[in-house]
């Protein structure tokens, strides 16, 4: 309890230290946290049936843009990165207790560009255009548990590209603290993320 009263005063802090201005600038920092879904993992949540279970975390996004170059006329520039992560785990067991185990996790880094036209740029909210690229880490793991066969286990790992496009906006419901929503069309990332964002 104490840990959230504290972040709560830190943002406090932080409104009344900022005056209000454009939400987006050359110099200025958003920080956010949210969830997403996509990448091929829409059946997010847990799902239990006779001898079967699944179960699959949505997306766990985290990262951030600095505002670093305002002389194209009418836009601001910014650069920022984003890390995500997923896992989730599937299990069946017949009669006798016999089946299988599988298990995975996604981990996305990625570099972010971000344009954003000075016309859609408020002081509560901005949209942005967001080009991004990285990599892919996908672990999997599989056993097979039967004694009147060969026990069998296999596990892997992967890496792959992870390149896109996005279209985001952000709406401030303080001077430093709001929403954010962005939609991606994109190779191995989530198509939706939804959170909060914090500005400095």
């Amino acid at each position: 309890m104490k840990k959230i009263l504290a972040f709560f005063v830190l943002i406090f802090l932080f409104n009344s230290a900022f005056s209000q201005g454009p939400s987006m600038a050359k110099g200025k920092v958003v920080v956010y946290l949210g969830v997403g879904a996509g990448s091929g993992n829409f059946g997010n949540g847990k799902f239990k049936g006779v001898g079967y279970s699944y179960r699959n975390s949505p997306v766990i996004n985290a990262g951030f843009e600095y505002g670093f170059y305002d002389k194209v006329p009418k836009s601001i520039i910014g650069l920022g990165a984003n890390i995500a992560v997923s896992f989730g785990g599937a299990s069946y067991r017949d009669s006798k207790n016999h089946g299988y185990d599988l298990s995975w996790s996604d981990f996305t880094i990625l570099a972010k560009g971000y344009y954003h036209h000075t016309f859609l740029v408020g002081e509560k909210w901005d949209v942005y255009g967001s080009p991004l690229v990285g990599l892919k880490f996908h672990t999997y793991s599989y056993t097979y548990n039967d004694p009147d066969y060969s026990n069998y286990k296999e596990a892997e790992a992967s890496v792959s590209p992870a390149v896109g496009l996005a279209v985001g906006g952000r709406f401030y419901v303080s001077k430093n603290f709001g929403f954010y929503a962005e939609v991606s069309h994109v190779y191995n990332v989530d198509y939706l993320k939804l959170g909060l964002a914090f500005k400095f």
